[in-house]
């Protein structure tokens, strides 16, 4: 039946298109097997074996479906058996009781196959908590007030399970009765949580919360029995050089004692001043050849400065070469350290001349020496002098002949300026922003034998990212003007060129414009950048009914065309979107159930797309779109 209706399909595609239509494309046959139903580009949703031919407005081509419904197995003699505890799971699917259940798993050639599920629980599990609280403890919603080992017993269906508590009740106290409360004498003052209490709160009781050991908030107090009337406090300060006591604002230069007394009505302190006065002392020992340079802290106490002295015989300091002394001041404390130095100057004796260097490189030369590395990026013919080494208390000074000679790489530019990326096969890496690159070019010596090395100077521009707004979805009865406004980013210096339906010379060249028309409009928006790089849009202003506006809804498209992402708008709803690709195969489906979505079309390769959008009340429309790669 199937061959007989394809045969009559064919037939009728070959007959002559009526007037009007001027069809002349080819005719694509497409066959699938499916398990259920197939939803195809025509929009009509297929359950049983069907051949269809459908022949889209503004598409050359016609399209034969040949659809062959590919029906589930049932194999219910097959039994899987499955044993657990309280539950068992198997397919997304979980069981809590034993019995025999259908359990419906997919095909190798994709259809559904219905299985029988043997389940054997054991119905038996054990948990065990240990708990510590305050006085009580709720668990499944029973309420323990003592410590001990509970066993608590929960059934559902096959399964009984078993929760072992551990419990630790620790007391609290908040009864004034149950509290112990301490006599406290003060001198002038007692502090006691936080809170000073002077003479008027004598013969007191004051109650606070405090925690205790096993976590629980208790109530505890103390009785103010009296106050003594005599208050000592001892300041004990360690300071540098002199100390100001803010107490009688006295300076003292020398380590004392001193006491301050103050007396009222009902209470005498006496403050004590303990006062050590502190200067460091250190002694520094060096050797040098022929001079010795001390760097130490500097007198100003300023943070990182340098003090400098200079000695030029042996002996031992405590000044400087101007008769200054030799101390440094603490930039955090402002403690003076007094430095001793003994120093041993080691006249020079020898000199030492090693074996003179003879090369020639590319580029640099490096050679260590005496603990020192040197390094050359030109040509050099000299003496080096090392001055002042000592060892094994011998000084001595070393010098060495260097005969260098330093040539070059050959360098071969090539400066590329492009947009958004450029693929360099040398190193076979695209770049996607400004750089300079180099790669040695591999068996290419040049004249004075170094590499040959290719550098590339490249500067890459952007092409700016430009959408379109506007309502471009218009009706005969409503307005024939489509007002179009460009969104570009950057926005300076953009140059852009409007043309419509193919043709060659732009109308407009302003970054909004009013076109007004009596068909379906196709409009390709050409951005180009002061750098010189291009953005293209294409959008179809629709004016009569047709394959893109079928029943007049409002879906706005964009970025179209796109390499990636793609935003759906519509102000009736959308509940569901289907993309197809040419030959009517579903490519995504997605559910929306809002009024606008984005998607995500990395999977797809660069072509021409059918969008089918039905709206939230049920209609149905399709949008053509271009995925650019």
């Amino acid at each position: 039946m199937k061959k007989v209706l394809l045969s009559l399909l064919l037939a009728i595609a070959c007959m002559p298109m009526a007037i009007g239509q001027n069809k002349a494309g080819s005719l694509v046959t497409i066959d699938t097997t499916v398990c259920s139903s197939f939803t195809w580009m025509n929009g009509v949703t297929y359950n049983h074996d069907t051949v269809v031919l459908y022949a889209p407005e503004n598409d050359s081509n016609t399209y034969v479906l040949n659809l062959t419904m590919s029906q589930p197995a049932v194999d219910t003699a097959v039994a899987i058996p499955l044993d657990g505890t309280c539950s068992v799971s198997l397919n997304g699917h979980t069981w809590t009781t034993s019995g025999t259940f259908l359990d419906t798993l997919s095909t190798v050639s994709g259809c559904d196959s219905i299985v029988k599920v043997q389940v054997t629980l054991v119905g038996e599990t054990h948990d065990t908590i240990t708990a510590v609280a305050c006085d009580k403890y709720v668990f499944d919603s029973v309420e323990y007030t003592t410590s001990g080992e509970y066993t608590i017993t929960e059934s559902t269906g096959d399964c009984h399970q078993y929760t072992h508590l551990n419990l630790t009740i620790n007391p609290s106290y908040t009864d004034t009765a149950a509290v112990v409360v301490r006599d406290t004498i003060g001198g002038c003052r007692i502090d006691w949580q936080g809170i000073t209490y002077t003479f008027a709160d004598t013969n007191r009781t004051v109650y606070g919360n405090v925690k205790t050991a096993g976590n629980c908030d208790s109530l505890v107090a103390i009785h103010i029995v009296s106050f003594n009337g005599i208050q000592n406090d001892t300041n004990h300060v360690y300071n540098c050089g002199s100390y100001t006591w803010s107490e009688n604002r006295t300076l003292y230069t020398t380590d004392t004692i001193v006491m301050v007394t103050t007396t009222t009505a009902t209470c005498t302190e006496n403050k004590y001043l303990d006062l050590h006065l502190v200067d460091n002392y250190d002694t520094v020992l060096a050797s040098s050849c022929d001079y010795y340079l001390y760097r130490f802290t500097s007198r100003s106490g300023i943070a990182g400065a340098r003090d400098t002295a200079y000695f030029y015989e042996s002996g031992v300091y405590t000044e400087d070469e101007n008769g200054v002394p030799l101390y440094s001041k603490s930039f955090t404390t402002g403690c003076i350290t007094y430095h001793t130095l003994s120093v041993n100057i080691t006249p020079i004796d020898v000199q030492v001349n090693p074996t003179p260097v003879y090369d020639t490189v590319c580029d640099s030369y490096s050679i260590s020496f005496n603990g020192r590395r040197y390094t050359f990026t030109e040509s050099v013919d000299s003496l080096l002098l090392f001055q002042n080494h000592y060892n094994a208390n011998i000084c001595y000074d070393t010098s060495m002949w260097i005969h260098i000679v330093v040539n070059h790489k050959s360098y071969s530019d090539t400066t590329v300026r492009t947009c958004d990326s450029y693929f360099w096969p040398f190193t076979e890496q695209t770049y996607t922003s400004s750089t300079v690159q180099t790669y040695v070019l591999p068996n290419t010596r040049n004249s004075v034998n170094c590499d040959s090395v290719g550098r590339l100077n490249l500067t890459i521009n952007y092409t700016p990212e430009v959408t379109i707004e506007g309502n471009w979805h218009l009706h005969p009865n409503t307005t024939n003007v489509a007002n179009l406004k460009i969104v570009d980013n950057p926005a300076d210096h953009n140059t852009y060129k409007w043309f419509k339906n193919n043709e060659s010379t732009p109308f407009s060249t302003a970054d909004s414009v009013a076109v007004t028309v009596d068909a379906n409009t196709d409009i390709h928006l050409e951005t180009t950048s002061n750098k010189g790089c291009t953005a293209n849009n294409w959008i179809t202003i629709t004016y009569t009914v047709g394959i893109d506006d079928v029943d007049g809804l409002n879906v706005n498209l964009y970025p179209n065309p796109t390499s990636r992402y793609l935003n759906v708008e519509s102000a009736e709803g959308i509940s569901e979107v289907i993309v197809y690709n040419v030959i009517g195969q579903q490519v995504i489906r997605r559910d929306v159930n809002a009024s606008a979505t984005q998607l995500d079309l990395g999977v797809l390769a660069a072509g021409n797309y059918t969008l089918q959008i039905r709206t939230a009340n049920g209609e149905q429309t399709t949008r053509k779109f271009i995925v650019n790669k």
